[in-house]
């Protein structure tokens, strides 16, 4: 295997970071993919910074013991606690989800109001609010942490239909809506699969995906680096837990758009 036929290397705490693995497969279909769902420690929201910089630092060994090129975080809240600690410890290309979220947001505002929803430990963080400033620096931010959407999203509570997801949406999004923000960043790779609810509900607010926001900038990488996969040859995506494997068999494919049973 050349090194350009390498894998990316992508982790989340779970099911979350599939919706990469989506966006890289339809975007990027000649590259391979090496997925770790870290299923024995999820969720990493209600973690401390310590316990995720270590899972974090597990996931990242695991990918290069599979000889990854890159890699990927597709879990915002490791983003935010544990990135710069794992481009200060390994020498390989690691590409977040808050960076290139951030810079999109801070795009499309008009009015320097940006509003965020995340895991409660990626909101702590204040890495959203930092990262958007750095791209637009008298940006306000205003961050809320939504702690049922995971559950509801994992339960296939993603449509139009299930009012306990569109409540919690309104619960979130209606105090952030009211402080007059014109574009909200879905700051988890979970909430992708209730966009268009989020879209019916705001119209009128643009909404930014941190996941597949994040496709951009992996593509960008590798071909600076030049190390695209150009082989013709149709990429393929292989998936590992840490913990086991029917939960994530099961509801994987909810967000990979396809079953990954048995894979």
């Amino acid at each position: 295997m050349s090194f350009n036929d390498k894998p990316i290397g992508i982790f989340d705490s779970g099911l979350g970071g599939l919706t990469v693995v989506k966006a890289v497969l339809e975007n990027m279909p000649y590259e391979n993919i090496i997925y770790l769902g870290d299923s024995l420690n999820v969720p990493y929201g209600d973690k401390t910074s310590g316990q995720i910089t270590e899972f974090a630092f597990n996931n990242t060994k695991f990918l290069l013991s599979k000889g990854v090129k890159a890699i990927a975080i597709a879990c915002n809240t490791a983003d935010a606690t544990s990135k710069r600690e794992i481009l200060q410890c390994f020498d390989i290309p690691v590409i977040g989800v808050i960076s290139p979220a951030s810079e999109k947001a801070a795009r499309l505002t008009r009015n320097k109001r940006v509003g965020v929803i995340a895991t409660a430990t990626a909101v702590k963080s204040g890495a959203y609010e930092r990262t958007i400033k750095s791209y637009l620096a008298d940006c306000e931010v205003f961050s809320a942490p939504a702690p049922a959407l995971v559950p509801l999203i994992e339960a296939g509570k993603t449509h139009k239909s299930d009012t306990q997801t569109v409540e919690a949406l309104k619960l979130y999004i209606t105090p952030l809506a009211e402080k007059g923000i014109d574009t909200l960043v879905l700051g988890c790779t979970h909430y992708p699969l209730v966009y268009d609810i989020v879209k019916e509900l705001f119209p009128d607010i643009n909404i930014v995906c941190s996941g597949t926001s994040s496709l951009s900038a992996l593509y960008d990488r590798l071909k600076s680096e030049n190390m695209l996969n150009n082989s013709g040859k149709k990429g393929e995506a292989r998936f590992f837990v840490t913990g086991e494997t029917s939960y994530f068999e099961k509801n994987g494919g909810l967000f990979l758009g396809t079953s990954i049973e048995g894979k």
